[in-house]
């Protein structure tokens, strides 16, 4: 006997898709809330420090002094708000907000960059926010050290010629060539948004598997398919494959446009992508299906899918890095599917690898999801007996 009949799997599929969009509202939740949303984190989530305002001090005003500043505005990053005669006028705009360094120059930097002995320079941060201020001080650092550099081959240059010593040849110094790889412009947008993919199919496809199945305990129609000839397990899969269908179009629109929009760099295969998709929404109907066992309304339906949501972001690397976690917490992660399918879009779309060497995420993946999945269809099933 089979366990799922084909035409009634067709109807119960049929009927539920009739029922999802015969409602042009839901039409656009299902299709338009994952582009909104798309777009909304794909200008927020931005963690790019530029466009520093920077107030200067300039009390020594020589030629040194104007090649020091210079190098800060022309790196890109740095911009001068102003140019106050004295500290005390740079911290009033530091207090109101408007500006976030204070690069204080002081009198003798010329005369004692030029006799080699060294010159202090202040600079005062705005260390309220604490992951701001620590790149732009590894900002100041590369320029300072940079600027440091350079007058000290200027320098050594100068006495050998002055010593006369026209045989002896100054070394070339090492040199560090940087380079990213994956990511070259180090560009937060296509490090955040490749998650944003995951985020967004899990809470689609894990809300309303649980609330459409609610919905018929709520209008009563539970109680008809109960009594119906429908097996549990053809009533599971003809509410779960439209979700699962919904889920991997939204898999398609939500990449094209990460892509074409975003231009988030794309290196692996499209086909990795959407089979590892169809990985991920087997474990996130499971949690839609389980969720719908334990709640009766869809209020309860839509509060136990934020409590599972929440901490599933949290403990999915997608914002705060998993090793950075306490061990317990780290053993915790791996019971969560989206740190898996986040992992797996990462390599996909910047490093551009492929099943060799994300067979492990996969793997995990779908073991969780077929656990998962067995066990919910099991209570659901004693929930329709």
């Amino acid at each position: 006997m089979k366990w799922i009949r084909k035409s009634i799997l067709k109807s119960v599929v049929v009927k539920e898709f009739k029922q999802v969009l015969r409602d042009r509202r839901m039409i656009g939740v299902l299709f338009g809330s994952p582009i909104l949303m798309l777009l909304i984190f794909g200008y927020a989530a931005n963690t790019d420090v530029t466009d520093i305002a920077m107030v200067l001090v300039d009390e020594d005003r020589s030629s040194a002094s104007r090649d020091f500043v210079r190098r800060f505005t022309a790196s890109g990053y740095f911009h001068l708000a102003a140019f106050p005669e004295s500290p005390d006028g740079a911290s009033d705009l530091m207090d109101r907000g408007e500006a976030d360094i204070m690069l204080h120059v002081g009198r003798g930097f010329s005369k004692r960059i030029k006799s080699g002995r060294g010159a202090e320079v202040q600079l005062v941060l705005d260390g309220t926010d604490s992951g701001r201020a620590s790149v732009i001080m590894s900002y100041v650092n590369r320029i300072t050290g940079s600027f440091s550099f350079d007058y000290l081959e200027d320098r050594i240059r100068v006495l050998v010629v002055s010593r006369g010593t026209g045989g002896l040849r100054m070394k070339e110094s090492v040199g560090l060539v940087e380079r990213a790889l994956f990511n070259p412009d180090l560009a937060s947008r296509n490090f955040m948004l490749p998650g944003v993919l995951g985020l967004l199919i899990a809470l689609i496809t894990i809300m309303l598997t649980s609330m459409s199945v609610v919905k018929e305990r709520e209008t009563g129609t539970m109680e008809q398919l109960v009594v119906s000839p429908l097996r549990p397990i053809e009533f599971v899969a003809g509410k779960t494959l439209p979700f699962a269908i919904i889920g991997f179009a939204d898999i398609c629109v939500v990449t094209i446009i990460t892509i074409a929009w975003f231009r988030v760099p794309f290196n692996g295969s499209f086909a990795l992508l959407l089979f590892s998709g169809i990985l991920f929404i087997l474990s996130t109907l499971a949690v839609g299906l389980y969720i719908s066992t334990v709640s009766r309304t869809q209020q309860q339906a839509m509060l136990s899918t934020f409590l599972f949501f929440v901490p599933a972001i949290l403990f999915s690397g997608f914002v705060f890095p998993i090793y950075a976690m306490p061990v317990p917490v780290q053993a915790i992660t791996f019971l969560n599917p989206l740190r898996y399918f986040i992992t797996i879009i990462r390599g996909i779309f910047l490093k551009g690898v492929g099943a060799g060497v994300l067979w492990p995420e996969m793997l995990a993946l779908f073991t969780l999801g077929a656990v998962l999945l067995f066990f919910s269809v099991r209570r659901f099933s004693r929930k329709m007996e």
